[in-house]
């Protein structure tokens, strides 16, 4: 079977006043041309078996791009629902960093019966939420989310949250620590596995390691992002974006940048270790939060779709757990004639991006150190696929 995800080979040589860094990738990122040729309907039922990770993010941009070629309009309940189903995953993506990544930086074995709950609970939550009627090109109608299982499995996530990673409710932890001197606080005196993590970056003085002057890739209009994978240097574009001739980050912790905590540890340390695990947690803990308010108080309203004359070619955007994940899909007819897939890995992981600039200032040290280091910012920032790491 082919290798759809590819993976990262990140090298280290070390220099005078840090590291050289090389990350080579071979992530096939024209591998989306499978679906030429294919129907909608087709590309959609093929599109698991090329992403393994972040499934429901790529269904919601293919879906999306693939209605915007149709001209067709889901109802607001269908699209409601797609959004929670993203936060969903997003909320399973980031426990499985936590969980199973975050206990190795502590020489501790991963937390593999708290993952498997979440797995448990997420899978209970997409059926609850109605994911195989409402990622369906122009769904008319939600009538197959269940809130109240919903809810349930909801409560369950929450629960792992709770006990494993927080040490207390998520509204509460929100509350409680807007405050770097509150978030110092909590990691000094909780005994989950994301406090002990970050009050090992706190004591060992690694608070900044990571930090870099890169750009946060700023909002994007689906107009300008379609003259970047539409046009004749898409290929080129996909493969190793810039922004305005210079690298760029999206990622959690671009997103939760403009949160109080994190914003004043990236104030007082910069956009280091610290702040970026810290966003990782605030995003986790909002987006919890936020499901659990959206699901039991919003009404499900079902209503005729609106349809609207396609272009034959159409775009869309998702914030997917790592980043801003876009879809671009041309269309003769129902058969797809071009697919293009822009996604956070090469922008977080271009060769000149924020992960090449924040390895090339670690300090030296022994190499085992190092390794943990390294991992630990890889982590933070957080590829898609696995990665190798060397150094010289």
């Amino acid at each position: 079977m082919a290798d759809f995800a590819g993976r990262l080979n990140i090298r280290l040589s070390r220099a005078s006043g840090g590291f050289g860094v090389a990350i080579e990738s071979s992530r096939p990122v024209t591998a989306c041309r499978v679906f030429v040729g294919r129907t909608v309907s087709e590309t959609l039922g093929r599109l698991p078996a090329l992403f393994s990770i972040c499934t429901t993010a790529q269904a919601s941009a293919c879906v999306g791009a693939c209605e915007a070629a149709l001209g067709l309009v889901p109802c607001p309940a269908a699209t409601d629902l797609r959004r929670f189903l993203v936060d969903a995953e997003t909320l399973k993506e980031h426990l499985w960093r936590i969980l199973l990544d975050w206990p190795r930086f502590l020489g501790e074995v991963p937390q593999a019966p708290g993952m498997a709950a979440v797995m448990h609970a997420y899978s209970a939550l997409r059926k609850a939420l109605g994911a195989a009627e409402v990622l369906t090109p122009g769904a008319e109608s939600a009538l197959g989310a269940d809130r109240t299982a919903a809810g349930r499995a909801l409560d369950e996530l929450a629960r792992v949250i709770t006990e494993q990673v927080l040490g207390i409710p998520a509204p509460d932890w929100l509350a409680g620590t807007r405050e770097p001197e509150a978030f110092t606080a909590w990691s000094r005196r909780s005994s989950t596995v994301a406090a002990r993590v970050l009050r090992l970056v706190q004591e060992s003085g690694w608070v900044s390691f990571g930090a870099t002057e890169v750009q946060a890739l700023p909002d994007l209009s689906d107009e300008t992002l379609e003259d970047l994978l539409g046009g004749e240097h898409a290929g080129d574009f996909v493969a190793a974006p810039l922004w305005q001739g210079l690298p760029a980050e999206t990622s959690p912790y671009t997103r939760s940048a403009g949160h109080p905590l994190v914003a004043a540890l990236t104030a007082e340390h910069g956009g280091g270790l610290l702040a970026r695990l810290a966003g990782q947690l605030v995003e986790l803990a909002t987006a919890q939060e936020g499901l659990v308010r959206a699901i039991a108080g919003r009404a499900v309203h079902n209503g005729a779709s609106e349809r609207r004359m396609g272009r034959g070619a159409g775009l869309a955007q998702v914030a997917a757990a790592r980043g801003l994940l876009v879809h671009r899909v041309a269309l003769a007819g129902d058969r797809v004639e071009d697919y293009r897939i822009l996604a956070p890995t090469e922008w977080n992981f271009h060769p000149d991006g924020v992960v090449a600039r924040g390895l090339a200032g670690l300090p030296a040290g022994d190499e085992a150190t190092l390794r943990r280091q390294a991992a630990m910012l890889i982590t933070a920032v957080d590829p898609c696929v696995d990665y190798d790491v060397s150094i010289s």
